[in-house]
């Protein structure tokens, strides 16, 4: 089973820099890790920014790591007034994608707008990345349903699911059933397997610094801490990667190895 980490953007600064962060993540032998290209330096307006390529090349080769590429959750390209400026950025992201050799790169689905867009979008984007043997995973902002339809209706072998089971269970109110019914409509096309944890309440909307006394919304906790039902979605799938997504820096400090999450993964 492979499973790799998220490196949220906060977890990477002056006083531990990527080098650091990865050897840590290695020594606990997760099999590889999703970046944030836009917050590491290689983004400007639009643009790849060639010369800050060559150090995030050295620290992620220097370390042996695999690695995944995540798109700013900002980019919606069913966004019919700023489109050119979203399409802009998602084309330079598969851009440092293929100059950093990434096979995977995740994007979220749009919110709201104009879905033809959306889909003309990823079929152009998935011409570009065909080329570089490199997949487009495209994550459920919350509806299973709505965004397998994006993923069909792209219709590219390269072009697949990211299933976020954070979001999924939100969507499905934290109704167990209604969620393992929503899961195991990806499972066919799910590309990789997005886990952290909640309470599947959506409402009532708090402050940010509320949300965890009230066990509301996208919480991003270590699995086991909330009440997604991990043992029965793993039973669901066969040989896909896991990317473990969680916020807090203390939390991401302490992550057990893989061996251990694996455990702890199977027996909740």
């Amino acid at each position: 089973m492979e499973i790799g980490v998220s490196i949220y953007p906060h977890f990477v600064n002056k006083g531990k820099g990527l080098p650091s962060v990865l050897a840590e993540l290695k020594i606990k032998e997760y099999d590889f890790v999703q970046i944030f290209p836009h917050t590491l330096g290689l983004i400007k307006n639009g643009q790849v920014i060639e010369k800050n390529l060559r150090s995030i090349e050295n620290a992620l080769r220097g370390v042996g790591i695999n690695y995944t590429i995540r798109m700013p959750t900002s980019v919606n390209l069913r966004d019919s007034v700023y489109y050119g400026r979203h399409f802009k950025v998602a084309k330079a992201i598969i851009d440092v994608a293929i100059k950093l050799g990434s096979k995977i790169v995740v994007m979220q689905s749009g919110r709201t707008g104009r879905l033809d867009l959306e889909i003309e979008a990823l079929q152009q984007l998935a011409e570009m990345a065909k080329n570089f043997g490199i997949k487009i995973a495209l994550e459920n902002t919350y509806s299973v349903k709505d965004t397998l339809y994006v993923v069909e209706s792209v219709n590219r072998e390269n072009v697949g699911f990211a299933l976020d089971l954070g979001h999924a269970f939100l969507s499905a109110q934290g109704d167990e059933n209604r969620f393992l019914e929503d899961v195991k409509l990806g499972t066919e096309k799910t590309v990789i397997l997005m886990i952290h944890d909640n309470f599947g309440k959506l409402f009532p909307q708090v402050e940010p610094e509320d949300a965890l006394a009230y066990g509301v919304g996208d919480l991003h906790l270590m699995p086991g801490e909330g009440k997604i039902p991990f043992g029965k979605v793993l039973k669901l799938f066969g040989d896909v990667p896991l990317l473990l997504k969680v916020k807090d820096p203390d939390t991401f400090a302490k992550l057990p190895s893989k061996r251990g999450l694996i455990e702890f993964l199977t027996s909740i």
